[in-house]
């Protein structure tokens, strides 16, 4: 079929089914198909419509939604139509899973620089991580560190506690401090310095012998427990 303008890169043009027979006068809303099969142009924009011997203007006169074409106007019973779809709608598929390798990505794909908000499910695994920290929910920003023999953090630890904000357990000082859990194993310190409060709630036990270079005050326990077996 000649044409004027560019040719086509993809697909034919496709005059689609009659629907003279379905108009009523009261009718907008019609079903489009080719050779009786549904067909679903894509936009209103990749059709030709000619009705009653006028083109009608794309989106204006009529819109599309995948098979359906309606019309501002009902068409009149008697009124003749033709529509040429102006080419076919091509897909390109969806990659089959683990088809994809990482030279076909982007080389900055897998890294994210700037603000907003990023929600992932499950487990997510990376080899390193940027920034401080500040922006994740529940975790304090510079409280961890890593080293040779492990991980030691620069504030206070409570083990299966829901808070060491406890005025009997820091007392006005806030002197609470570190406890190495470690192999079974509860290791203190021999030498107890710093100023440290033991409230009436509470009890403490230390594994002896302990220096106190310090200041302890203790309205609670306070016990220190003295190994009899040297190793």
């Amino acid at each position: 079929m000649p044409y004027i303008g560019r040719g086509l890169v993809q697909g034919n043009y496709v005059k689609l089914d009659d629907l003279q027979s379905q108009f009523d006068g009261s009718k907008t809303t019609f079903t489009l198909t080719s050779g009786g099969q549904s067909y679903k142009p894509g936009s209103a924009n990749t059709l030709l419509v000619s009705l009653g011997g006028v083109i009608q203007e794309a989106i204006t006169s009529y819109t599309v939604v995948n098979d359906q074409i309606t019309f501002s106007n009902p068409p009149t019973s008697d009124a003749q139509i033709f529509i040429i779809a102006l080419g076919s709608a091509v897909s390109i598929g969806t990659p089959a899973d683990g088809t994809v390798t990482a030279t076909k990505l982007n080389s900055s794909f897998g890294e994210y620089s700037g603000i907003g908000t990023i929600i992932m499910a499950g487990i997510v695994s990376a080899t390193s991580l940027r920034g401080d920290g500040s922006f994740l929910t529940g975790v304090s920003a510079g409280k961890f560190i890593t080293q040779t023999a492990g991980i030691s953090t620069n504030t206070p630890v409570g083990v299966n506690t829901s808070t060491v904000d406890d005025n009997d357990l820091t007392g006005i000082g806030n002197s609470f401090k570190g406890l190495y859990v470690a192999n079974g194993m509860v290791i203190t310190d021999k030498e107890l310095t710093g100023v440290h409060y033991i409230g009436t709630n509470f009890s403490s036990v230390m594994a002896g012998p302990v220096t106190i270079g310090g200041t302890l005050t203790v309205d609670g326990n306070y016990v220190v427990v003295l190994s009899l077996i040297h190793i």
